[in-house]
């Protein structure tokens, strides 16, 4: 769930992490998602209702790295 205080707008170009996995870094925002780019290219449209918090410059999803398959572009 997303926290009430997470600073969404200096989100361009952030570590993605799914618990403890590296996903990516965010490529673009829009009001209900972010897009994450995957070191291979892989993209993934992930609803901003996943991130879970932000530690430094990673934002860390409620969500496990298989589960986000459903979220490919």
């Amino acid at each position: 769930m997303l926290q009430k205080n997470l600073n969404i707008d200096d989100m361009l170009e952030k570590k993605v992490r799914a618990k403890k996995t590296l996903v990516g870094l965010i490529e673009a925002i829009s009001d209900s998602f972010i897009l994450v780019t995957s070191r291979s290219g892989v993209k993934y449209n992930i609803p901003k209702s996943h991130i879970e918090r932000r530690i430094g410059n990673e934002f860390m999803l409620d969500i496990p790295i298989r589960d986000l398959q459903r979220f490919r572009v």
